[in-house]
C-alpha cells in the first residue's frame, strides 16, 4: 500500500472511531474516498504533475461534488438530487491531486457564527472541551484541527472560515469576493458570501487557494510594515482579556520595527447593522418558498433570522445597499497608505456551546461583530494563530481591502509569530 493510501486508511480510521464523527462529517464514505485516492496515486505513478498530490481536505456541505447531496446542513435539503457535477473549487482541487476527505457539517444555510446545529449536533473546539467549533464551517474546521486532513474549504459570508479557525487554532482567510468562482456552490447571501481555505499552517492555506482561485497567490516581499490599528471599531467594547492581549500584541509588533498607526473607522463600526439587513433579504429571497417547511424542519435560530427581511421596508433595504457601497469607498481610502489592517479576530473570547445554547442571539453577534466588518466593506482577512501560553485561539486578524490577497499573506510572512506574547505580555 502506498504512503497515500496508508494515510487516508489511518485517516478514516481515526475519523470512524470519534464519538461525534457526525456532528463532523455529514458525509464520510469510505469506499468513495478510498477509490479517490486510487485515481489520484494513479495520476502521480503516470507522472502527472499534481501541485496538491498527497493532500487531504474536507468539503463544506455547500460544495456540490458529483453524486453527493448538497444539504447545507439542513433536513429541508436532505432528500435533494445529488449533484451532477463538481463545483468549481471542488473541481480545481481535484484536477490537482487533492483528495476529497467527506463532506462536514456547519450551521443550517450558513447562517451563524458559533456553529450550532441541531441536526447533526455540535462539535467541540479541539482546543477547549465543549467550547464552541466556530460557525459556520464547524465541521470542516474541527477536521484540521484533529489531524484529519490538511485544510478545509468553506464559505464566509460574516467570518464563516474565520471563527471556526479562530475557535481550533488555524489559519483561516476570507478572500477577495470573485478570487474564487462560487459556481456549485450553495449561497445565503451572493453580496456576501466567500469561498476560502482554512488550514494549520500558511503554506498549506496559500497552496489550496491559489488552486481554488486558478491562478498562482504569490506573496511579493515585504520588509517592515505599516499596520493600521482602528478604533471606533473593531477595538472598541472588547472585553478586558482582548483588550490585553491586543496591547500585548501591537506592543510587540512596534518592537519588531513595524510602524502601527491609528485610523478612525467609526463610521464603519456604526453601520454593522447592514450586514443583518443584506444578508436575511438575500436569504429570505432563496427560502421565501419554503418558510412554512421550515417552521417545521429548520432551525429556529436560523428561521428568526432570515425572517428578520419581513420586518423591513423597501426603503430602508435601498438604503443598506447604498450605505454598504459608501462602506467599501470609505474602507479602501482609509486604508492608503497602509500594508494590511490588524485587529482582534473577535471582541471576546470563544464561549461555551452550553453559554450559547442559553444565549444565541447576544453570542451569536458578538462572534461575528469583527469578522464581519471585512465584510461589510468587501475586504479580505486572514486570522492566524497567537502564542498558546495567552490563548489557544488564533485571535490575530490581517486585513486589506478587496484585491489584496497577496500582500496580506507578504504581512503575515513578515510579522511572522510576532505577534506572540507570553503571558505576561512581556518581550
Amino acid at each position: 500500500m502506498t504512503p497515500l493510501l496508508l494515510r487516508v486508511t489511518d485517516a478514516l480510521d481515526r475519523a470512524e472511531a470519534l464519538p461525534d464523527r457526525g456532528a463532523i462529517f455529514t458525509q464520510l464514505d469510505r469506499p468513495r474516498i478510498l477509490a479517490e485516492a486510487q485515481r489520484q496515486q494513479a495520476r502521480a505513478d503516470a507522472g502527472e504533475d499534481l501541485s496538491l498530490y498527497g493532500m487531504l481536505i474536507s468539503v463544506k456541505d455547500l460544495f456540490d461534488e458529483a453524486g453527493q447531496v448538497t444539504g447545507a446542513g439542513s433536513r429541508l435539503l436532505a432528500d435533494r438530487a445529488p449533484a451532477e457535477a463538481d463545483s468549481t473549487a471542488v473541481a480545481r482541487l481535484r484536477q490537482a491531486g487533492a483528495v476529497m476527505f467527506g463532506r462536514t457539517s456547519m450551521s443550517e444555510f450558513a447562517y451563524s457564527g458559533v456553529g450550532l446545529n441541531p441536526h447533526h449536533g455540535t462539535p467541540s473546539s479541539v482546543l477547549v472541551p465543549g467550547g464552541i467549533p466556530g460557525g459556520s464551517t464547524s465541521g470542516g474546521a474541527v477536521s484540521v484541527g484533529l489531524g484529519l486532513v490538511d485544510a478545509a474549504i468553506g464559505t464566509d459570508t460574516g467570518g464563516s472560515l474565520r471563527i471556526p479557525a479562530v475557535a481550533n487554532g488555524l489559519w483561516g482567510m476570507k478572500p477577495s469576493q470573485g478570487l474564487v468562482p462560487d459556481r456549485g456552490v450553495h449561497p445565503l447571501a451572493p453580496s456576501y458570501d466567500t469561498p476560502g481555505p482554512m488550514a494549520r499552517d500558511a503554506e498549506t492555506l496559500q497552496r489550496v487557494l491559489s488552486v481554488m482561485a486558478g491562478r498562482p497567490i504569490i506573496a511579493p516581499p515585504a520588509g517592515p510594515l505599516t499596520l493600521a490599528v482602528p478604533h471606533g471599531a473593531f477595538t472598541n467594547d472588547v472585553s478586558a482579556e482582548i483588550e490585553a492581549w491586543f496591547s500585548a500584541v501591537t506592543k510587540r509588533l512596534r518592537s519588531a520595527g513595524h510602524q502601527l498607526q491609528p485610523v478612525d473607522m467609526t463610521p464603519i463600526g456604526d453601520r454593522i447593522g447592514l450586514n443583518r439587513i443584506i444578508v436575511a433579504v438575500e436569504a429570505h429571497r432563496h427560502y421565501a418558498a419554503d418558510l412554512d417547511r421550515l417552521e417545521k424542519v429548520g432551525d429556529p435560530r436560523v428561521l428568526s433570522r432570515i425572517r428578520y427581511a419581513e420586518t423591513l421596508s423597501l426603503q430602508q433595504i435601498e438604503n443598506a445597499y447604498g450605505e454598504r457601497a459608501e462602506m467599501v469607498k470609505l474602507f479602501r481610502q482609509r486604508m492608503e497608505g497602509h500594508d494590511a489592517l490588524v485587529a482582534p479576530a473577535l471582541s471576546v473570547m470563544p464561549p461555551t456551546i452550553a453559554e450559547v445554547e442559553a444565549d444565541f442571539d447576544r453570542f451569536n453577534a458578538a462572534m461575528l461583530r469583527n469578522t464581519s466588518l471585512i465584510n461589510l466593506v468587501d475586504g479580505c482577512a486572514i486570522v492566524l494563530p497567537s502564542d498558546v501560553s495567552v490563548a489557544p485561539w488564533s485571535l490575530t486578524m490581517l486585513a486589506g481591502v478587496h484585491g489584496a490577497d497577496a500582500e496580506l499573506f507578504a504581512a503575515c510572512r513578515c510579522i511572522g509569530r510576532g505577534d506572540a506574547v507570553d503571558k505576561n505580555g512581556a518581550e
